[in-house]
């Protein structure tokens, strides 16, 4: 029987833990739904280094200053609970204080200056839940895998957990419940633990209480970046807030401007003699702003027919069934309602959006008139499309306001909505006849209708379209573009009508059958007719000899996008850098944009924060017994390092992966973290305290054996999960909401509960020949999780997420070849 040495009458404060490690887990989530408010979401991946961050520096903390904290296990363990609670409202409340722009990022060394503070602040909670985990995995040695295993499941807990807190209390409201859940793990270790003067700690955990309690709320009032829609918006003469409601997906606000009243048609022609009536202004996350029409006949809706995104009506007069993806706050439905069509199916997967004109501004918005022949479907645009239905149009329209200021900052999210697979899926919805319509604003230079154009000839080509040259029309206006896919060649009636539709209202044709270059660039001159020549060169690649490649020698990557690589606002490319950075002024830094470089330079900062606070203090150490036992064990010590550095490399890239994937079936970014989260931390902990029961009858010499087995699991699962998830994804789409979460919690399951076995398994070898060497292996996993979590995005850009679960795979191969320690 495999039995480790320490106390082992003595129990783990297993409730603290579970407490603490829940809390920690659900504020992690939290500062991503804050960080989506404040600044944009797509930050989310800095938010997970941070936290790990926390949690490898006190590895190091602990290795240097371990006998000190171990003789003083009680009052450490009590004191890290309650500076817990107090740091994470003291450090978001500072954090809010940093005047950090992410669109300023490239030309302000002020900012990086700001975003490392601001990682560093945001640090420091998960530190000191780190340094009470890893004192009583210390402490109880005996019983790791048990304290690991309650560790894992507290903290998926909390990602689950505080999902439902947000359904009914405000993010500030659930700072102060976390923080003060925090100090209550301290109050159960203050019952459980001897050797405590009871009566301080017991009045510093109830001062820390009250303190957390009676923190002013105007501090931690959530303060929007000032170059955020919301907060310019209201900034203008007699704006106000007429509605706001947060909830776990967004926060909507709803403004009106009766002095400067909003303007919002997207791509309206100069020539249009209609006017946009009065409009309310609607705002998710403080950023993305769409309208409310007040419409009080169906004379104001007339602007409507003047858009861009007006053409398929032209081209299908006698089209009855109509399916409009992403419908927001009913634009689209109006415009259908304007050229009386008789059903119209909209989808919507925010709830949110939808409810503010069929309930809160219904009778602004004139629903009463519209509601009988309009059903309203509360589901992401891929999961509807995987239906079986045959529509004689299918639109979509530009995403909010146009994103032009926002330089880049889109280029770190995923949209699964524009990839390959979701355009085949959207023509697989269409009648024999039937119109695929999808508008999209423009830039200067042009680079998201560019890369939408490649993607839908890939598309067309995968669903056995062999000509696709003359099933396409393209349109653009002064700052959108319109493009229009049939499943079939479009008539000699159909193109006349593009033609004329486009000439009387001065929009420009990009492509049609039959085009000439003196068809184009007539109205809206560009300095090259780029969407046409980025249509031909496309388009030639069809024939045997093309002329030449479009795509390779633009300076923007507008490659098609798939859903292994779902970055469709990413147009970042190492050839054009170069270049760029020549141009005189800051005209090149606006063209790079700031997504890519900032995640380079948020992979440059946590490397260099994870050597000064993990693996420096580890070569400075003063422990002179310490060196010499590290000196003597210096080849123990390779396989050490390599050992923890891959499998917290290779954890992190499996779970950001499984994060963009659950992305795709939920639809919504914080529903994929809190569920894949979830998951894998409670079906890891389940992996060790399976470990743990192992232990417990085996022998000591079973453990590598153990690592081996659970390697390969890990192998066979992960290619067996490349292969069927994108298949298994889009059945899972069309299901409702709840059956989609648990099949996705489901999906993670197995591959989580053997991936939990490996970090037990290594620290089970550690405690036998080099216990005193474990805070360090914490450490060195700790900093190997940190880069990871940005890694993993910056690699996903380049070789897909597939890529990065084999990349994965390897390093748990590494990590099992290096397991003699």
């Amino acid at each position: 029987m495999f039995q480790l040495a320490g106390n082992r009458s003595a129990t783990p404060p297993l409730v603290s833990i579970f407490i603490l490690s829940a809390a920690a887990l659900a504020y992690e989530v939290l500062l991503i739904r804050l960080f989506s408010i404040i600044h944009w979401h797509h930050f989310a991946f800095m938010v997970i280094s941070i936290a790990l961050l926390g949690y490898g520096a006190s590895g190091s903390f602990i290795t240097v200053f371990r006998h000190r904290m171990l003789n003083n296990f009680d009052s450490v363990f009590i004191i890290n609970t309650v500076f817990f609670g107090l740091s994470a409202i003291a450090c978001f409340i500072a954090v809010q204080q940093l005047p950090f722009n992410a669109l300023e990022i490239l030309w302000d060394s002020s900012q990086w200056q700001r975003l490392l503070l601001s990682y560093l602040l945001l640090t420091l909670p998960f530190f000191f839940v780190a340094n009470a985990i890893a004192l009583t995995l210390m402490r109880y040695h005996n019983k790791i895998s048990l304290v690991y295993g309650v560790d894992l499941i507290g903290a998926g807990i909390g990602a689950i957990l505080v999902m439902l807190l947000l359904q009914y209390f405000t993010p500030v409201t659930i700072i102060r419940v976390l923080a003060i859940s925090g100090i209550t793990a301290g109050i159960f270790a203050f019952h459980n633990l001897a050797g405590v003067n009871r009566k301080l700690f017991a009045t510093l955990l109830l001062l820390s209480m009250l303190a957390v309690y009676l923190t002013p709320h105007k501090w931690l009032d959530l303060r929007p970046s000032e170059y955020k829609g919301l907060t310019q918006t209201l900034q203008m003469k007699e704006a106000s807030l007429l509605y706001s409601h947060s909830s776990p997906v967004s926060q909507t606000d709803v403004v009106q401007s009766p002095f400067i009243p909003f303007r919002n048609a997207p791509g309206m022609s100069l020539q249009s003699e209609a006017k946009t009536p009065e409009q309310l202004a609607v705002f998710r996350d403080g950023g993305e702003m769409t309208t409310i029409d007040h419409v009080t006949d169906i004379s104001a809706l007339e602007y409507h027919d003047f858009l861009s995104s007006a053409l398929p009506y032209h081209l299908h007069d006698s089209a009855e069934k109509l399916l409009i993806l992403s419908s927001a706050t009913g634009a689209a439905i109006l415009q259908a309602d304007y050229h009386e069509l008789p059903q119209i199916d909209a989808v919507e997967p925010d709830e949110q959006l939808s409810l503010l004109i069929t309930e809160r501004f219904a009778e602004y918005f004139g629903w009463h008139r519209i509601k009988h022949k309009v059903e309203i479907h509360t589901i992401a645009p891929r999961g509807f499309a995987a239906s079986d239905n045959d529509y004689d149009l299918v639109v979509m329209g530009p995403s909010g306001a146009s994103a032009g200021g926002s330089a880049g900052v889109y280029a770190l999210s995923t949209s699964y909505d524009y990839t390959v697979e979701a355009l085949q899926s959207y023509l697989e919805l269409l009648a024999d006849d039937g119109l695929l319509s999808i508008t999209m604003w423009t830039s200067t230079p042009e680079r998201g209708n560019l890369k939408l154009f490649t993607t839908a000839v890939a598309a067309m080509n995968n669903t056995g379209i062999s000509e696709p040259q003359n099933n396409i029309a393209w349109i653009r206006s002064w700052n959108t573009a319109t493009l229009i896919l049939k499943k079939t060649a479009l008539t000699a009636e159909q193109i006349k009508r593009v033609r004329e539709f486009s000439l009387s209202r001065s929009f420009d044709l990009a492509w049609l059958p039959g085009i000439t270059p003196n068809d184009v660039n007539q109205f809206q001159l560009l300095q090259e007719p780029v969407f046409y020549l980025a249509a031909r060169s496309v388009l030639q690649q069809q024939s045997p000899v093309p002329e030449y490649n479009f795509i390779e020698q633009y300076k923007f990557d507008i490659r098609p996008t798939t859903d292994n690589r779902p970055y469709f606002n990413n147009f970042f490319m190492w050839s054009s850098f170069d270049e760029f950075l020549a141009m005189p002024g800051q005209a090149g830094i606006s063209m790079i944009g700031v997504g890519y470089p900032t995640l380079l330079f948020t992979l440059v900062q946590a490397s260099m924060a994870a050597v000064v606070l993990i693996l420096l203090p580890l070569l400075l150490l003063r422990s002179v017994k310490v060196k010499t036992e590290i000196k003597r064990e210096a080849g123990k010590r390779k396989n050490i390092v390599i050992y923890f550095m891959a499998i917290g490399l290779a954890f992190l890239f499996i779970e950001i992966a499984f994060i963009q994937k659950f992305t795709l079936i939920l639809s919504q970014p914080l529903y994929a973290v809190a569920v894949a989260l979830c998951a894998f931390l409670i079906f890891s902990g389940c992996g060790s305290l399976y470990v743990q029961r192992l232990m417990e009858t085996a022998e000591s010499s079973v453990i590598p054996d153990l690592i081996r087995r659970s390697v390969i699991l890990i192998a066979v699962i992960v290619i067996l999960y490349i292969t069927v998830l994108p298949s298994l994804s889009s059945t899972i789409m069309a299901l409702p909401e709840t059956v989609r979460i648990i099949s996705a919690f489901i999906m993670a399951a197995p591959l989580a509960f053997v991936m939990g076995m490996p970090f037990p398994l290594g620290m089970a070898v550690l405690q036998q020949n080099h216990p005193h060497l474990m805070p360090w292996a914490w450490g060195i996993n700790g900093c190997a999780s940190v880069l990871s979590a940005v890694l993993a995005v910056l690699l996903a850009m380049e070789i897909g997420f597939s890529g990065i679960m084999l990349c994965a795979v390897i390093l748990y191969l590494i990590a099992w070849r290096s397991n003699r320690m």
